[in-house]
């Protein structure tokens, strides 16, 4: 089997007997698994993994090819790592499970190459390939065609109704809209960036069923730049060019392409990708990409498509600030069905401060836990629970007393000025400084913070806000942030 790593590191067990429990352990997994997610998505990508151990006795999820299990790690890892953490895995051995393929193993995934016709061009493409091709989710997580007859609906996980709209995605949230839509923003592309688990695909995939629901005779075609460079590299093998340039050219009314970032460095790849948006640019067609990176920045990128990049309209998604992450977390309850006070989940947004996906999996590891406990939902489970997630050395050890110290030497004041009632510009900008940072580089929480600079919760909450609001408007105040974070780190 080949070996797909998801962690550079892996765990050997303590228990002398954990090896034989592994199946038992992936099993319970799945029964919650079963119950947290929609049924077809739970037997689309759950089902078909099947638990394997290595020569240590270490778990590892085999799946049935790399692209089904680049999907589940992408979708559905912290709903895994905490289903086998509620199900009695060692929380460090969850967060360490190993992918590998096993060709073997049967999956209910079937390829999105056919729309259920024979006249798309794509009767010559094999079934090897077609294992590799991604799959197009619908509404409710299931596979369905690449493009369809009718669109997919609106009950789905991700779609524009489901996303929480914030300061730091509102931008981006409502281009992909108006463009689904099809109103004119003087770019018919549109190029999504952030950092991983922010929500560029969920606004991807959002997007391509707006627009099928909008125009449900067109085809939209959604895959990675892997499965487009894998997918070319087999036409090119086996003499099926011409097919390959139909399929994107004239057979595609929307082309969502996902991680650009991928082409980094494969000159022919990018050569055809040129060609293929320059046939649908003129034709009106609409593209969406994502990368974690904007193109000016993405490394070994060719001048020509990185020039076709720039045109499109470049929508950042930045980490999402404390309202919109408790918005998300007030919206993802009612989902789930998890029933949890308002100050705890307030608890979470302050503790989880940068990515979604994340904040989803303290949720669900709550659910779990409180499921399998037969309790309530309670602050004592919530830092239990988030003590699985966040080592207490985040940071490097650093403390919000250390930001403090800095801040204070930096400005040439005592601590005895910032935690005082002291109104003055000074004091008021190092004390803001420093709540700030310390809340982004310690994890504590608000109320451990705001002790710290002699203020309570909503005072710091305040703060922090105000500052994220500024940084907006104020370059240079961005470069002193950058300074502090080299003073802090030396």
């Amino acid at each position: 089997m080949d070996n797909i790593q998801l962690h550079n590191t892996s765990l050997a067990a303590s228990d002398p007997d954990f090896s034989y429990r592994l199946s038992g352990v992936w099993s319970a997994a799945k029964a919650l698994l079963a119950k947290q997610m929609p049924p077809s998505a739970y037997k689309t990508w759950i089902e078909p993994l099947a638990a394997r151990q290595d020569e240590g006795g270490r778990l590892a999820l085999a799946g049935p090819n790399n692209f089904f299990l680049n999907w589940v790690k992408t979708h559905f890892i912290g709903e895994i790592v905490s289903a086998l953490s509620a199900a009695g895995l060692p929380a460090q051995a969850a967060g360490l499970i190993e992918f590998v393929i096993d060709p073997g193993l049967e999956t209910h995934a079937h390829s999105w190459a056919f729309s259920g016709g024979t006249d798309d061009g794509q009767q010559g493409i094999t079934s090897a390939v077609l294992d590799r091709l991604p799959s197009a989710l619908s509404a409710d997580g299931s596979v369905g065609p690449l493009f369809a007859a009718q669109p997919f609906g609106g009950r789905g996980r991700f779609t524009f109704d489901n996303f929480v709209v914030g300061d730091s995605n509102i931008y981006a949230f409502s281009a992909a809209k108006a463009m689904a839509a099809g109103e004119s923003l003087g770019a018919d592309a549109l190029f999504i960036t952030s950092d991983h688990g922010l929500g560029k695909s969920h606004l991807s995939l959002a997007f391509g069923q707006s627009f099928l629901r909008n125009s449900p005779r067109n085809k939209v075609f959604y895959l990675t730049a892997e499965d487009f460079t894998n997918e070319m590299t087999h036409a090119i093998r086996h003499s099926r060019m011409e097919e390959f340039k139909a399929r994107y050219r004239q057979n595609c009314d929307v082309l969502v392409l996902e991680e650009v970032q991928f082409l980094a460095g494969k000159e022919k790849i990018q050569a055809e990708l040129c060609f293929t948006l320059d046939c649908l640019m003129e034709q009106g067609k609409k593209v969406v990409f994502t990368s974690p990176q904007e193109p000016r920045n993405i490394p070994r990128l060719g001048r020509s498509l990185r020039s076709r990049l720039s045109t499109a309209l470049v929508s950042p998604i930045g980490p999402p600030d404390y309202e919109t992450r408790l918005n998300i977390l007030l919206k993802k309850t009612k989902i789930i069905g998890l029933k949890a006070s308002r100050t705890v989940l307030e608890y979470v947004a302050e503790r989880v401060s940068s990515d979604v996906r994340q904040l989803e999996s303290c949720l669900i590891s709550l659910k779990a836990k409180s499921q399998l406990l037969g309790h309530q939902v309670d602050m004592e489970m919530a830092r239990e629970t988030l003590a699985y997630i966040f080592d207490d050395h985040d940071g490097g050890g650093l403390t919000p007393s250390a930001v403090r110290a800095v801040v204070c030497r930096h400005f040439q004041i005592d601590v005895a000025e910032i935690t005082s009632r002291d109104r003055s510009r000074k004091v008021t900008e190092a004390r803001a400084l420093g709540i700030y940072l310390a809340r982004r580089l310690t994890g504590r929480t608000l109320e451990e913070i705001g002790a710290i600079f002699g203020r309570t919760h909503s005072s710091a909450l305040y703060a922090i806000n105000k500052l994220e609001k500024q940084l907006k408007k104020d370059p240079k105040l961005q470069g002193k942030l950058e300074f502090f974070n080299q003073q802090l780190f030396k």
